[in-house]
């Protein structure tokens, strides 16, 4: 018995000794398998402009493609001397270099070493001097280039070269700018002293701190009551500059003191200025104010959790049961699960330990494409990397958070040589992950398919820009179709499974886009079909048809003697432009407007972003938690990188060909805010950012403001005195001959047009190197870019005749008009009116 007993002890022993044996091996393999994110280890580049730090450049692991880095600029005086501070952030600096590149990403102008310089502290000053090789007020794009720690880091920053240094005015830019942020803070100044350049009116909205702009009243620009314990000293940043107008951003934080303790706030404020010899002119301004959600407790009571003044536009996407969800908070993704009570913070480049002006900067975006009930996130970051094994690498990193072992797996990384800017717009744009570990995602015009298991791709749509691709609202579902219209094709990403919509013989299809996830699609007769006075196809729809995802139609909707011509959808809401014949006239005409109403009602999730208005903070964001959190014994928990031995790097094939239709996108005050096929398209939201329009080389399409008082195209007027025959002759074949003779160039327009070829084709054909822009829907007053360029845009009347848009001043635009055979000054409201009640339907070029 006595040995028994003692065998039983033996055994028990053993298993416990194996237990901790096993336990070491597993931590072992643990902390070989998982590490943190490593440290920012690129120093920055700073600019100085008397004396002042501007556009603060981090560093980039690749050469990037040139025509797409906007972000800054700066104008370099007549001696073209440009002064620069590297922070080292104690990194050894062995080589620095600088190229001058041309801004469409060209050429090479220059490449020249840097030796000398002075450093202290940790802290490289010094200046360059740009060689006699650039054409001045042409932009350039200024590339530094640092040998550190065995890598080449590179940095960008547009220059443009004047001739006269006081051209474009960049201290007093600078000075309003700063001048105004101070005063704002400033409870004793007299309020004129800012409301002489605010514009306060009904289009404000005075609820919030989170957004004020330049409608926005005296009380919320200066902060109203809010207790501002400190503000820090502001990053300058100038985004883009002209010879009249600038757009400056300030960056900065504020501290609010509360009750329960200091807040921090992230500010971003962005300011569009005119200068003249009189005065500086605000003519935008925007300020938004964001709370930096540290997982603290005191932001937790009952079933709420408060991210005090922040906007209400933060993402926010539960679990099924709604057992768990994930939200973003100034570039850090948090986490919660109900069931285990914890919170995580899965993603961020900045925390206690990484904190500074690198990992601070915001160049990327977060977006969750799946939760689970167990806590399991799936996220996507798009952007800049600020440190870890990525860091200055602009790419698209897909990431899957495990919340059993608190750690977070890197599933693939796809760089991209495009701008951060671009990146994300992309991003927001189209992010899919389905259920087979299949990532979807758009770059470079094209729709890839990348498998996450084995790393391989495959393009899914081809040149996507160049086709009509709408996209359902959980992006689950893509559809597209060419311009033959005969057919459209559709996918469902979740399950690979494609089907085809054909129209029937005489008919054609088209695309108008989804309603949540039913598509929605029309029906051409070819008999319909007609041309409008510019001569392009219109394809008016006699049928709307909107469909499940099983084929089912939902909607059928059919008026007789009405054909549709146009389409909107927003929410639950198609709006229908049509068209009726008029036998008498033979033409067809406007009729009443109708719209299709979606009966589904969206559900309201477990979770929910909520709105709460307060005495001293006016609205502030809270989430709405589905049950009380227990702020005791919640967990707060920040998971660990798990590491791989093989790359996770796949690397995409640019399939863009040189000879593909334009791109355009829309730079507005801070961000990218779309991008286009449509010149038209891009200009209207440019006009009300606003901002400008740059192609995919690099050349500005469109500026928001920046005009003379007055210009007059005079080549065309006196061209159009002695044009013979004007009256006798087809308005628009004057109208074309004479913006084809402004360039030089003579055609047979009449017979052109006669063989059914339309204005943009005639212009295509006669201009093949220019870019012919259609700007049908655009303000007129966005067509006096161009007149400021000496370039006419023809414009198209109720009647059918058309006019050349050729001058402006303050009052008028000048017309030349063949239906009279004479330029005259018509008034800008009354252009307005003549031009809107046509439809606004413009076309114009750029060499």
């Amino acid at each position: 018995m006595k040995k028994q007993i003692i065998k039983i002890i033996y055994f028990i022993a053993i298993f416990l000794l194996s237990l901790v044996v096993a336990g070491k091996i597993m931590n072992t393999e643990n902390s070989d398998r998982t590490t943190e994110m490593g440290a920012a280890t690129f120093p920055t580049v700073t600019l100085t402009e008397d004396g002042r730090y501007v556009n603060t450049m981090h560093g980039y692991a690749n050469e990037m493609n040139i025509c797409y880095m906007r972000e800054n600029i700066l104008p370099i005086g007549l001696d073209r001397t440009v002064n620069y501070s590297i922070n080292t952030y104690g990194q050894n600096i062995d080589t620095i270099s600088f190229e001058v590149r041309k801004a469409d990403g060209s050429g090479l102008v220059e490449n020249t070493d840097i030796t000398e310089y002075s450093e202290n502290e940790g802290v490289i000053n010094g200046s360059l001097q740009i060689k006699d090789l650039v054409d001045y007020d042409r932009e350039y794009m200024l590339v530094f280039l640092l040998g550190t720690n065995g890598k080449t880091v590179r940095y960008y920053n547009r220059i443009i070269v004047t001739e006269d240094d006081s051209e474009y005015n960049v201290d007093q830019f600078l000075d309003f700018a700063l001048d105004f942020s101070n005063k704002t803070f400033d409870k004793n100044i007299d309020s004129s002293e800012l409301t002489s350049y605010l514009e306060s009116n009904s289009e404000g909205d005075n609820t919030s701190y989170s957004y004020v702009n330049i409608h926005s009243s005296y009380s919320q620009v200066t902060w109203g009551d809010l207790n501002i314990v400190s503000h820090s000293e502001p990053e300058l940043f100038i985004r883009d500059i002209h010879a009249q107008t600038a757009v400056v951003e300030l960056q900065y934080q504020v501290v609010l003191g509360t009750d329960a303790g200091d807040k921090a706030y992230n500010i971003v404020e962005d300011y569009r200025i005119r200068y003249t010899s009189d005065r500086m002119y605000l003519l935008n301004y925007e300020r938004t104010m964001n709370y930096v959600f540290e997982g603290d407790t005191k932001d937790i009571t009952g079933d709420k959790i408060e991210l005090s003044i922040s906007q209400a536009d933060i993402e926010l996407v539960e679990s099924d049961g709604g057992s768990s969800f994930a939200f973003v908070n100034e570039g850090r993704l948090y986490a919660y699960n109900s069931t285990n009570n914890k919170l995580a913070r899965l993603f961020g480049f900045y925390d206690e330990k990484n904190d500074d002006a690198r990992t601070r900067w915001q160049r990327s975006t977060i977006q969750v494409l799946g939760i689970d009930e167990g806590g399991n996130v799936t996220f996507v970051v798009s952007g800049y990397m600020n440190r870890g094994d990525y860091e200055g690498y602009v790419a698209t990193v897909v990431y899957e958070y495990n919340s059993t072992t608190n750690a977070v797996e890197e599933l693939v990384c796809i760089p991209s040589y495009e701008s951060p800017e671009i990146l994300e717009a992309y991003a927001k744009e189209f992010s899919y992950v389905s259920s087979d570990d299949t990532f979807y995602m758009i770059m470079d015009n094209n729709v890839y398919a990348v498998d996450m298991s084995d790393r391989s791709y495959k393009v899914v749509i081809d040149d996507i820009h160049d086709t009509d691709y709408k996209i359902s609202e959980s992006f689950s579902m893509i559809a597209w179709q060419t311009q033959e219209y005969k057919e459209l094709n559709q996918m469902n990403l979740s399950t690979q499974t494609e089907n085809t919509i054909t129209a029937e013989n005489g008919e054609y299809i088209r695309l108008i886009g989804y309603m949540g996830e039913d598509i929605v699609y029309g029906l051409v007769k070819e008999t319909d079909i007609y041309n409008d006075e510019m001569g392009n196809q219109i394809y008016p729809m006699y049928c709307i048809k909107i469909e499940d995802g099983d084929g089912n139609v939902l909607e059928n909707y059919e008026p007789s003697g009405i054909l549709i011509t146009d389409t909107t959808i927003t929410e639950n809401q198609i709006a229908l432009t049509r068209v009726s014949w008029n036998s008498e006239t033979q033409k067809y005409e406007n009729a009443l407007d109708d719209q299709i109403v979606s009966t589904l009602v969206e559900e309201e999730g477990s979770n929910s972003l909520i709105l709460v208005a307060t005495d001293e903070y006016e609205n502030i964001l809270e989430i709405d938690a589905k049950s009380d959190i227990n702020t005791k014994n919640m967990l707060l928990q920040t998971p660990s990188l798990t590491l791989h031995e093989e790359s996770r790097m796949v690397s995409l094939e640019n399939t863009q060909d040189e000879n593909e239709s334009p791109t355009y996108f829309v730079y507005g005050m801070h961000e990218v805010e779309g991008i286009f096929t449509k010149p038209a398209e891009a200009i209207s939201l440019a006009y009300n950012a606003p901002g400008v329009v740059v192609n995919n080389s690099g050349n500005y399409v469109w500026i928001k403001g920046n005009l003379l008082t007055k210009n007059q195209i005079m080549d065309i007027t006196y061209a159009a005195e002695d044009y013979e025959n004007m009256t006798t002759t087809d308005s628009t074949v004057v109208c074309l001959n004479l913006m084809l003779q402004n360039e030089g160039v003579s055609r047979n327009v009449q017979e052109m047009l006669d063989g059914g070829n339309s204005v943009t084709d005639i212009l295509s054909t006669a201009l093949p190197d220019y870019d012919i822009l259609n700007l049908q829907g655009c303000e007129m007053d966005a067509m006096l870019y161009y007149i400021n360029q000496d370039i006419p845009v023809l414009a198209s009347l109720s009647d059918g005749t058309s006019v050349l848009i050729i001058g402006f001043n303050e009052l008028n635009t000048v017309l030349m008009d063949p239906r009279s055979g004479t330029v005259y000054k018509l008034g800008m409201n009354d252009s307005r009116t003549l031009f809107s009640t046509a439809g606004n339907k413009f076309i114009t070029y750029l060499k």
